[in-house]
């Protein structure tokens, strides 16, 4: 009976990924992505999370190669198209970096601190659909760039599914009752 304790946990785990109603969005941002594209070398992340109808965010920008200013969300466009302000995500808070090897960066995210960052935003359905999508995009700006130093379109993070976490869970428990046969 001990053996089979794995399975019923695997399938909890993978049943609970699932109900669990957060979608989780990320954005890699670069130069080359806005419209015009620029030659700035810094990449920036930002995340995004959907829990209903309310979009959280998190975004840093490294501090290597200007002053973060603003930013915002865009939408709805494809790469390499504009679109109008959706968002606005607010200021951008210097962080000096820390002694465990973290880069000074500026970052911006929700709830809204003072005058840095912003949110968190309450969607509608059409801009569910089009987030989802992947038609909205996050843009950075600087003083020397106020129409846009960075950009990433916001793309859905795939969860794994209920059949590959059931799968990896089969396997952990095939290796399990093996290494109890051989030792």
């Amino acid at each position: 009976m001990k053996t089979l304790l794995p399975i019923p946990a695997v399938l909890a785990c993978a049943l609970g990924a699932q109900a669990q109603g957060t979608l989780q969005f990320r954005a890699t941002l670069t130069g080359s992505q806005v419209v015009p594209p620029n030659g700035d070398p810094t990449v920036a992340f930002a995340n995004f999370w959907l829990n209903g109808n309310v979009l959280d965010f998190y975004i840093t920008v490294p501090a290597i190669t200007f002053e973060t200013d603003r930013g915002a969300i865009h939408g709805a466009a494809l790469p390499r198209s504009l679109a109008p302000v959706i968002f606005d995500l607010g200021g951008f808070a210097f962080q000096p970096g820390s002694t465990l090897g973290d880069p000074p960066a500026y970052a911006s995210g929700s709830p809204a601190i003072g005058p840095f960052g912003a949110g968190p935003f309450t969607l509608s359905t059409e801009q569910i659909n089009q987030l989802e999508a992947g038609l909205w995009y996050v843009e950075v700006t600087s003083f020397t760039m106020p129409d846009g130093q960075l950009r990433g379109q916001i793309l859905l993070v795939p969860e794994p599914s209920i059949w590959g976490l059931m799968g990896s869970g089969g396997l952990l428990f095939w290796w399990y009752g093996r290494r109890k046969r051989m030792g």
